[in-house]
């Protein structure tokens, strides 16, 4: 009988439990036995995972996409053949849930984990700790680390675009270093990508595939904020990576530091849609992929 463990972001979007309720329904009807588990804090997913000791056959994310990287997170220690991974999209964004194709549909998801198909996708660890999908430094980090959270819970993704004003102006203002495989660049903000899309629904890269042991880097050079803003306004016809000052390579190993070598105004990355660490950043991909259960195609 297969086992599916649900760990829920109860804090995450709004209105979610309907949508757990009627997918536990279901799984059970299908003869799955069912456990859930509310993370109570950040972090929380994580902790729980690690020191889970019982049968796990799937794991079954509900949450935003920071619900999902502390999922995997989580699972680090496990063999990846051992487990087959699985998602709830219940959060403000949904990246993965966009680039897999899966919906908020409850009979939809129960007759995807009924199916069992599975995508491989390739993590990759930044400064140790695994992400999924995205990483960032400059202006996209900006943005993230200073969401207001407060904001975020009542409005949403109108949170993020409220940051995006606030920061517009200091785009330019600092330089970065990297070195991706053995070579030297530098950057005025960097997205490191290893799904298509950004935000939810915009093609930020044409190249990155999650199916690929390697990610995609961005690398945006501009000291002026206002051609900065007219190079975004390519990211919703998925253009971006064909606009002046935009250089776009694929990589395994990736490290990032201030060129300006500020110490006392240390930079934030952020991955996965989260604030994670500061620099100096140090990303690596793995070479062994997740399977993630996903609707047929």
């Amino acid at each position: 009988m297969t086992h599916v463990l649900i760990v829920h972001n109860p804090v995450s979007g709004s209105g979610s439990m309907p949508l757990i309720d009627r997918v536990i329904a279901g799984l059970r009807v299908e003869g799955m036995t069912v456990d859930y588990y509310a993370t109570q804090a950040a972090g929380d997913a994580t902790r729980y995972l690690l020191a889970y000791d019982g049968e796990l056959d799937i794991v079954l994310a509900a949450g935003g996409d920071g619900t999902v990287n502390e999922v995997v997170n989580g699972l680090v220690d496990r063999d990846a053949s051992s487990y087959r991974l699985a998602l709830i999209p219940t959060g403000t964004t949904n990246v993965l849930a966009k680039e897999l194709g899966i919906s908020r549909n409850a009979a939809k998801i129960v007759k995807m984990i009924r199916d069992g198909a599975t995508r491989l996708v390739y993590p990759g660890r930044i400064n140790g700790r695994r992400f999924l999908l995205m990483a960032g430094v400059g202006y996209d980090a900006w943005v993230v680390d200073n969401v207001n959270l407060d904001l975020k819970k009542r409005v949403g993704k109108f949170a993020y675009i409220l940051s995006m004003l606030k920061h517009l102006k200091l785009f330019g203002s600092k330089r970065y270093h990297l070195n991706i495989d053995g070579k030297e660049y530098q950057a005025n903000s960097v997205v490191v990508t290893n799904g298509r899309y950004y935000g939810g629904s915009f093609v930020i890269s044409r190249h990155a595939d999650l199916s690929h042991p390697k990610t995609q880097i961005l690398m945006m050079s501009s000291q002026n904020p206002a051609r900065f803003l007219l190079t975004l306004l390519a990211l919703p016809f998925g253009l971006l990576e064909r606009m002046p000052g935009i250089v776009s390579v694929s990589g395994e190993h990736i490290v990032i530091t201030d060129a300006d070598h500020n110490e006392h105004n240390p930079e934030p990355v952020q991955a996965d849609g989260d604030s994670l660490t500061q620099l100096p950043l140090e990303i690596r991909m793995e070479n062994i992929a997740l399977n993630i259960i996903a609707p047929v195609r």
